[in-house]
């Protein structure tokens, strides 16, 4: 985190450098915006850039246990800790300069709701009894009021304003207050925040010239009012490093050829910004050939090997810092060799997307062979009775022969049909069809008719087709009733005569 903040601060020291030296004396304000609020997205942004180069590194031992990386060694008693100090004292100061930026930030806000206020064009006027000049917060424009009752405030100060104001530069101011709170540590965010500013003043003063046309009676003005002080830290003044360089820039004349190879020069400047302040990661091939020892690595290249662990010895996986051990039995452990999982490595098995074989003398690792081809006995080492282990024989899946097709049984309201019949039965008069698979492999497939409804004429059974026949003048009246097996029954009273 140090060497992060160091290069950030690094990278927008550099920004600040070409824009004092280069940017700055042009005459091209709202590029110059963009580039100081763009600059502090970069400055955070390119020491987290990532270039990676490619190295080589060969290993190959037959000796003593190597161990790359972090060897740094650990004592057995606890020092103060003086990071978790230096932490809450930042935060402290960093809550300090919070509660001082919200309280300001209320006085701005009542000040709005205890004076009166006036719409004027796309700000409102805050008429104040104090002696100040006008500033703007927001699209808030505080103004002297008896100035402006009297009439006394000139136009060029209104333009001012409201250039302030339509241009949203209350945004930037509180983006790097923001900003300050949080990084108060980095002094160059007062030097950022006085160069936005600044540029502010520049868009302002440019709008002035270039709607009044009087360059030289907007000067004497600002020099007049010079001496007036603001009282709001987050507002923009009128008189805000009213120097010789502002009073310059109002009557400076920028070669567009110039403005535009600085412009094009900060292409160049970002390329060798991310050269310069991004992390370089070295993709490495490791050859390594070992021998019943051991070799801890921190690259992002898994490996495998052997380790100790009091007096027995443990199969290990290393792979970014991350390792796992196996046990003898292939039963995976932590690092104090305590069983944690059931899982076993045995040959043919796929570790970190290695293929893995293991050989065994009496229970005790004698060979590991890792490869990410499937045939990973292709290689295999020899044993300590240099004999070799042949792969196991190919196990074949037995074959599945079908002797017998299992019939399947029709049935009609309960009672068994034969395909013929089933195959007879109008659709329409189906109410449901049930398919059934037995534990023994036969299926039943049962179709439910539908229910033909009794018809009765004056109490007497009729037939369906009796019942067509009857004229709709002769009815009465008709019931229609449905009993609790589903079927039904229409009864017709017919008119007496």
């Amino acid at each position: 985190m140090i060497i992060y903040l160091l290069k950030s601060a690094s990278c927008l020291a550099l920004l600040l450098f070409f824009y004092h030296f280069i940017l700055e004396k042009e005459k091209m304000h709202t590029f110059n915006r963009f580039y100081l609020l763009t600059g502090i997205i970069i400055s955070f942004l390119v020491p987290l850039t990532t270039i990676t180069i490619l190295a080589k590194d060969a290993i190959e031992t037959n000796g003593e246990p190597i161990f790359m990386g972090n060897t740094t060694s650990t004592t057995g008693y606890e020092t103060f800790n003086y990071s978790q100090l230096l932490m809450v004292t930042y935060l402290i100061i960093a809550t300090l300069f919070l509660v001082r930026f919200i309280s300001n930030l209320v006085r701005i806000i009542q000040k709005i709701r205890k004076n009166e206020t006036i719409k004027y064009q796309k700000a409102v006027l805050v008429l104040v009894k104090d002696e100040i000049l006008p500033h703007t917060f927001w699209n808030y424009i505080f103004i002297n009021k008896k100035d402006y009752k009297e009439g006394k405030i000139e136009e060029e100060l209104f333009t001012h304003e409201l250039t302030h104001a339509t241009q949203k530069h209350t945004l930037d101011v509180l983006l790097i207050e923001l900003l300050q709170i949080i990084f108060w540590i980095n002094p160059l965010f007062i030097f950022l925040k006085k160069a936005i500013q600044l540029n502010h003043e520049f868009l302002a003063d440019e709008k002035v010239i270039h709607q009044h046309n009087n360059t030289f009676q907007y000067q004497h003005i600002l020099v007049n009012k010079a001496a007036w002080n603001n009282e709001y830290y987050l507002a923009s003044n009128l008189n805000y490093s009213l120097t010789k360089k502002r009073l310059k820039m109002m009557t400076k004349q920028s070669s567009p050829t110039n403005m535009l190879l600085k412009k094009l020069a900060v292409i160049p400047l970002l390329t060798a910004f991310i050269f310069l302040f991004a992390k370089r990661v070295e993709a490495q091939e490791k050859q390594i050939s070992v021998s019943k020892h051991e070799i801890t690595t921190e690259s992002n290249f898994p490996t495998t090997g052997f380790k100790i662990i009091k007096g027995e010895k443990y199969f290990y996986v290393l792979k970014d810092k991350n390792h796992k051990y196996y046990n003898r039995e292939g039963k995976l452990t932590d690092q104090n060799g305590k069983v944690i999982s059931s899982q076993q490595v045995n040959a043919g098995d796929i570790i970190e997307g290695q293929f893995i074989t293991k050989v065994y003398d009496n229970g005790e690792i004698v060979s590991e062979f890792k490869d990410n081809t499937p045939d990973a006995y292709k290689n295999l080492q020899k044993s300590t009775t240099d004999k070799i282990i042949p792969p196991p024989p190919p196990t074949s899946k037995p074959s599945v022969s079908i002797t017998n097709k299992k019939e399947t049984t029709f049935t009609i309201d309960g009672k068994t049909v034969t395909k013929e019949e089933i195959n007879n039965v109008d659709s329409e008069n189906i109410e449901s069809v049930n398919v059934m698979k037995q534990k023994d492999g036969t299926s039943t497939i049962s179709i439910k008719k539908k229910k033909e409804p009794l018809y009765y004429l004056d109490g007497k059974i009729i037939s369906k087709k009796e019942m067509e026949q009857i004229k709709p003048t002769t009815i009465e009246r008709v019931n229609v009733e449905k009993n609790k097996d589903g079927s039904g029954a229409v009864y017709i009273i017919s008119k007496k005569n």
